[in-house]
């Protein structure tokens, strides 16, 4: 029986103590999927300390060893900067060495060839909706394809929205959010959503290390998300710019109004609405509290990024 084989009749067996040590033992010895997991604990800090360089580290060792998952989150963090410098060429260079015997790898690398240039973003239509507050629709930031695949990846993670109830610490249903989600957080971060997140902060003139991960929202028939702010509250590094990604367009309802200000709009797929959350002062801007209004048929896919005013670590948010 093989020390991975041990360590999961022990966990079975309620005895997590010895299978983590049964894990470790494995990972020293040079076993790729024991290597995976503990790289996976040092991610996230579970069974000692959080440790960054060292889940890199071990990544490669198991990549090295074969293991075809531990190489595209090898390559994930390399490009996100995660344990090491963000390098998106050196990190692609690490998935092609996995497009023939891994179709995960292909596909990225499939839609990553298609993608729009950064260097094209500044030719996007872009119509003014409000010059102060600073509100912006910037249309066909994304590709049909690229809508898609956050879609497609999205869809399998999606969870209800919770917010947890301070007074008796248990999740409870967001009191203004009805509808489903997900975030593609440093290690869902594929080489396409890190692309598309550069491609945002690009438009927005933002550094890509600002922003905070990726969010993917889907609303059902009656669900919507009530008037609010983005901003803050007790924030020092605040959420100075909110992007709105519209992913599909086949659905009935559902537009943001900004209600202070009698402005509604909807976007097609792949459009883009760019608006300030701040005022010169750093407050929150109470013009932009905005709502996404009950969709009435079909579904509504969004995708929205909140860009901080400075480098916002997702490990270590705040």
């Amino acid at each position: 029986m093989s020390v991975m084989e041990q360590a999961e009749r022990l966990a079975r067996a309620g005895r997590q103590l010895e299978a983590v040590a049964a894990v470790k033992l494995a990972a020293e010895q040079g076993e790729s999927e024991a290597l995976l997991i503990v790289a996976k604990w040092r991610l996230f800090g579970l069974h000692g300390n959080q440790e960054l360089a060292l889940a890199h580290e071990l990544l490669g060792r198991s990549a090295e060893a074969g293991n075809a998952e531990a190489a595209r989150l090898r390559a994930v963090l390399v490009a996100n900067g995660t344990g090491c410098t963000s390098d998106p060429d050196r990190a692609k260079t690490l998935l092609e060495a996995l497009r023939d015997k891994d179709a995960l790898a292909a596909h990225q690398l499939d839609v990553l060839a298609n993608m729009t240039a950064l260097d094209s973003v500044s030719q996007r239509p872009v119509e003014v909706a409000r010059e102060d507050p600073h509100i912006r629709i910037v249309r066909g930031l994304l590709l049909g394809p690229e809508c898609a695949y956050i879609t497609a990846l999205a869809k399998p993670a999606l969870q209800p929205s919770f917010v947890l109830d301070p007074r008796t610490g248990r999740s409870a249903p967001h009191p203004i959010r009805t509808s489903t989600g997900m975030n593609f957080g440093p290690t869902q971060e594929d080489l396409v959503i890190h692309a598309i997140n550069r491609r945002i902060a690009a438009v927005t003139g933002t550094d890509v290390f600002c922003g905070e991960p990726l969010h993917v929202l889907r609303y059902s028939p009656g669900q919507e998300y009530k008037p609010h702010v983005d901003a803050l509250p007790g924030v020092a590094n605040q959420r100075a710019w909110t992007v709105l990604i519209y992913l599909n367009e086949d659905y009935s309802g559902g537009e943001t109004r900004f209600t202070e200000l009698g402005l509604t709009v909807r976007g097609k797929r792949g459009d883009a609405l760019v608006f300030c959350n701040i005022l010169p002062d750093g407050r929150s801007d109470g013009r932009t509290r905005h709502a996404g209004l009950p969709v009435t048929s079909g579904v509504k896919w969004l995708a929205s990024r909140w860009i901080r005013g400075a480098p916002y670590s997702p490990w270590q948010p705040g």
